[in-house]
């Protein structure tokens, strides 16, 4: 292996030392592979890379998701999203301002919900901008057992319009954003996930719902149900060895995997102290659970 990886939390985290992501040697992306298996949250520190390079680097973990917000496109690559709350010299937006303002997985809310996703950090604020984890693999594994027998074989219901979630707000910051999701929550229809699911890799439970996407639970009436949310979500939060936080490092990209990761970004920053990421998404298989 010729890369140094350091665990940096025991919630999953590791960092990488020595790895070029624009030209990787073959033995190497192999032995990253396993590294990942190993490690949910990877930061390959001292990057420099270019929005070509990173979906390139991106493309060979699988097939990316088609991005729904094709404004905030890279120019030099569509599979790059730019998130950024930088202006143009005429007020407008370059990217998406509010993205990962609530505890979520990514695109839990479609069908074949995104499985890796990719974050570089182009340029980092004076203050805040962190990211931060939680390993649903190790809060389900905590659960009590009266809350798994509740949960194991059922379905929740997960929408991507903030307008049907009385958990979350929708940014002020961001141009538009009421109509984006007053529009969103009329074209896009609701999706069930398995609440236990099972890692398509690993085989390992993990709890999979969020307080950014997770309104409902299938078959049971809301006066069950929402209390049933929200002491599980209290539960996801109750411990502190199961987090991680980011703080980012001029150059650092850092992937992780949604099938057993809530992640949200931390803010603490306002323009015109400006914070870039690019991101790219590697698209995931339809969530499933299979009893132990």
């Amino acid at each position: 292996m010729g890369f140094t990886l350091n665990q940096i939390s025991p919630a999953g985290a590791a960092e990488i030392i020595g790895f070029d992501c624009s030209n990787p040697a073959p033995d190497d992306f192999a032995a990253l592979r396993q590294a990942f298996r190993d490690h949910p949250i990877l930061c390959i520190r001292d990057q420099a890379l270019t929005p070509k390079a990173q979906a390139s680097f991106a493309r060979q973990w699988g097939s990316l998701e088609s991005q729904d917000r094709s404004a905030y496109c890279h120019p030099d690559d569509n599979d790059v999203l730019i998130l950024s709350n930088e202006r143009r010299p005429d007020g407008s937006q370059v990217g998406i301002v509010d993205a990962g303002d609530f505890w979520h997985s990514d695109s839990s809310h479609m069908t074949d919900p995104c499985r890796i996703t990719m974050l570089y950090s182009v340029k980092n604020p004076l203050q805040g901008g962190d990211t931060e984890f939680i390993n649903t693999n190790q809060v389900f594994a905590a659960l009590p057992d009266a809350l798994k027998r509740q949960i194991e074989g059922r379905n929740a219901v997960h929408h991507v319009s903030k307008t049907l979630n009385p958990r979350v707000t929708i940014s002020a910051e961001r141009e538009a954003a009421v109509d984006y999701y007053k529009r969103r929550e009329k074209e896009t229809k609701p999706v069930v996930q398995p609440m236990v699911r099972t890692h398509p890799e690993t085989g390992v439970p993990t709890l999979y719902i969020s307080p950014r996407f997770t309104i409902a639970i299938e078959d049971m009436d809301d006066a069950q149900a929402q209390p049933l949310l929200d002491e599980l979500f209290r539960f996801m939060f109750s411990n502190p060895a199961w987090r991680y936080t980011h703080k980012w490092k001029d150059g650092d990209f850092v992937f992780w995997d949604n099938a057993c990761l809530n992640h949200m970004a931390g803010g603490g920053y306002h323009y015109p102290d400006t914070r870039r990421m690019h991101r790219t998404t590697v698209a995931g298989e339809r969530p499933f659970y299979r009893a132990a």
